[in-house]
């Protein structure tokens, strides 16, 4: 939700001519390409974190018992990686627009 609050403020600013008078320079404009592709990494990393929650407190606690130790614990799972490597990404991409 703050997020999504942060990337409306940030999208209206940009494109409403009465804060920026028409003037976007190329360093503004690099910032807002990187805004907008840290906010689809956050999103999806979120998207991945909840779809976790599901499967290991839901589904593998109803199905196997509790297998959610062994569940949450292996580090070779496709989404455990895909979040890892989205994370790794947002801080690089945040790191060199500071």
């Amino acid at each position: 939700g703050l997020l999504l609050c942060l990337f409306g403020v940030t999208l209206y600013l940009y494109f409403n001519p009465k804060y920026n008078k028409g003037r976007q320079d190329s360093h503004t404009s690099v910032m807002m390409g990187i805004s907008a592709i840290m906010f689809f990494i956050a999103t999806l990393h979120i998207a991945i974190n909840f779809y976790r929650l599901l499967q290991g407190y839901v589904d593998i606690r109803i199905t196997q018992g509790s297998g959610l130790a062994a569940y949450l614990s292996n580090l070779k799972a496709w989404h455990y990686i895909l979040k890892d490597l989205l994370f790794g990404t947002q801080q690089t991409l945040g790191s060199a627009a500071a």
